[in-house]
């Protein structure tokens, strides 16, 4: 799980909640709240990343293995990146622009809220659809004191590139060595990219709505308007 990119603390519960019996549940997957039996940690390494891969991330995951030789039972601990949450303080960073100038998320505290549009790539068919959309509404996000700013993992050149091409208006960054991603727990490792989700921040620097989108849905700027307070 380690080196899928996963990480984050560990709820443990004892093995003894269920006994030593090989049909016990041993396999417990937060979203779906659910306990599971004979799995194995092959199965739960495909389990999180077909999460991923869904837009869905699990938040926890519990494994007992089945019984060993000697008829012990080793409880293996696995959790998955942590995602921000609402009423968090968001985690400070600064990325280069599609200019390659250092954008400092806090140097807006106190001054306007901050929408983190985080998505996979430039040029894809849905980030350009839902980047489009967002600079029509622009105007919008100024009457709320709101600045946009476009996170992927692409480089500043790259984005430069596409917003000349699209006409973008908004700042685009470039989280290329991914740490913001991570930082927010919105990385994929599967595609090393960041989920399509947004965030936003306001002026005292607390997030106040977050949604992660399936990869293919694009998002909708209404409703991130509406949550602007």
């Amino acid at each position: 799980m380690r080196e899928a990119g996963l990480e984050g603390s560990v709820e443990v519960i004892p093995r003894g909640c269920f006994g030593l019996c090989r049909l016990a549940p041993n396999l417990y997957v937060e979203p779906d709240d659910v306990w599971y039996s004979k799995f194995t940690l092959r199965d739960v390494s495909v389990i999180v990343r077909q999460h991923l891969r869904e837009g869905r991330p699990v938040k926890r995951l519990i494994h007992y293995p089945d019984q060993d030789k000697k008829g012990g039972g080793v409880m293996t601990q696995v959790a998955a990146a942590r995602e921000i949450e609402v009423g968090e303080a968001a985690p400070d960073f600064t990325l280069k622009d599609e200019g390659g100038n250092p954008v400092t998320l806090s140097s807006f505290h106190g001054k306007k809220n901050v929408v983190l549009l985080f998505y996979p790539f430039d040029w894809s068919p849905v980030c350009t659809t839902e980047n489009c959309a967002v600079n029509d509404d622009l105007p919008k996000f100024d009457s709320k004191e709101t600045t946009v700013l476009g996170i992927s993992c692409d480089s500043h050149f790259c984005h430069r590139a596409w917003k000349e091409k699209m006409g973008f208006k908004h700042t685009l960054l470039s989280d290329q060595l991914r740490e913001v991603s991570k930082k927010y727990g919105l990385y994929l490792p599967d595609l090393n990219c960041s989920k399509r989700a947004t965030v936003v921040v306001n002026k005292e620097g607390k997030v106040t709505y977050k949604k992660v989108q399936e990869l293919k849905t694009a998002r909708s700027t209404s409703e991130i308007l509406s949550a602007l307070r």
